[in-house]
């Protein structure tokens, strides 16, 4: 509690379950400006509840202000049975990005609710341990185009760490893992350069697909991929040939 007189704690922790959103938004914004560390558990208790977008965003802000106090709460919350408080309270460790959270969101990664496990990714990033690794590498290939696009973004986050799984996961028996681990080590750029003879051999996947994919990521990578990209340009097959020298001719 700060020695500002315009309110109280009892006031703000009152005013954030009021039905006038301005409100609620102010409450929560003076708790996490001031830090009013004994509003902390008042705060997870709107993370779920608060049904404003932007209050919601302003009520994890100020969570996040006052972790320390908040976070016995925030990691009870990650087991809850409703998903949307499990999906915030996943929110407030990405915005916190701590490596000790690794632990904690395990269960949330393999979360079968898309919109839970989408923010685990994402937390699970920002903790830049790469503990998180395996745990990101096993979701592959799963969900609709959005949540495997977050996923991606979690292996972009974390460079270098995630190409020997993703690079591994272009072996899979699932078509679906070797597509996305392919695509996300092109968006990796240069950073998957060591991930540059698995694509290789992924160009000659079983797979129309992913050979496809194989090809674009590898016109991605540094200069490790020249020598590959021109092979390939003057392969049999017309599609990865032309794929190839497009690149090739992209690059220089």
């Amino acid at each position: 509690m700060t020695n500002n007189p315009t309110y109280t704690t009892d006031l703000l922790i009152r005013q954030l379950t009021s039905d006038d959103t301005a409100t609620r938004f102010d409450a929560a914004s003076l708790i996490g400006i001031d830090q009013v560390t004994d509003a902390a558990d008042a705060l997870v208790a709107r993370l779920g509840a608060e049904t404003d977008c932007q209050v919601r965003e302003r009520v994890t802000w100020a969570t996040v202000r006052v972790i320390d106090a908040a976070l016995p709460a925030v990691l009870d919350s990650l087991a809850s049975k409703d998903a949307a408080i499990r999906m915030q309270a996943a929110h407030v460790l990405s915005k916190a990005a701590r490596p000790e959270f690794v632990a904690h969101l395990a269960p949330l990664i393999a979360d079968a609710d898309a919109q839970v496990a989408i923010k685990a990714y994402r937390a699970a990033a920002n903790t830049g341990d790469p503990a998180v690794v395996p745990l990101l590498a096993a979701r592959l290939g799963d969900g609709d185009p959005h949540q495997t696009d977050a996923l991606t973004n979690a292996f972009v986050t974390l460079g270098e760490a995630g190409v020997p799984a993703l690079a591994e996961a272009l072996a899979s028996d699932s078509a679906a893992v070797r597509h996305h681990a392919a695509e996300a080590l092109g968006h990796l750029g240069p950073d998957a350069d060591a991930g540059v003879d698995a694509l290789v051999t992924a160009t000659s996947d079983a797979d129309a697909e992913v050979r496809l994919v194989a090809v674009t990521a590898l016109g991605q990578l540094g200069e490790v991929a020249d020598g590959p990209l021109a092979e390939l340009a003057a392969a049999e097959d017309r599609v990865l040939s032309a794929a190839a020298s497009s690149l090739v001719r992209r690059r220089g």
